[in-house]
């Protein structure tokens, strides 16, 4: 399985050779393409819950044409790799190693709600 900061690497060298914006000049550059960034990374999330939102509805509401969660599993995870794409180009922007980021954060996790651990 790949690492996350090799996937990281693969996603920005794509994106500089299509032109994508990543490697930027200034704090004003990295901050409007942050902020487009965003938007897109919120575009696909709002993607991800419209379809399932549609997977919900075919199995709550009798006669509604909708995907089951199998059929709809495909763009699923389509939305999500697109969403985790846009994660990887913010982290980029903000100087982040994502994958130790979220390593710290579920150490402090793990340190708050130690008291939840079932014996």
């Amino acid at each position: 399985m790949a690492s996350l900061a090799s996937i990281a690497r693969r996603q920005l060298d794509a994106d500089r050779m299509h032109g994508f914006p990543v490697d930027l000049p200034d704090d004003q550059a990295r901050c409007n393409q942050l902020l487009k960034d965003l938007v897109g990374l919120m575009g696909e999330i709002g993607e991800f819950a419209n379809l399932l939102k549609k997977v919900e509805l075919a199995i709550t509401q009798p006669g509604y044409a909708g995907p089951d969660l199998v059929a709809a599993e495909p763009e699923l995870r389509m939305e999500l790799a697109d969403a985790q794409i846009y994660l990887l180009r913010l982290a980029h922007l903000v100087g982040v190693d994502l994958g130790e980021a979220v390593l710290e954060k579920m150490r402090l996790n793990d340190e708050r709600y130690a008291y939840l651990k079932k014996i």
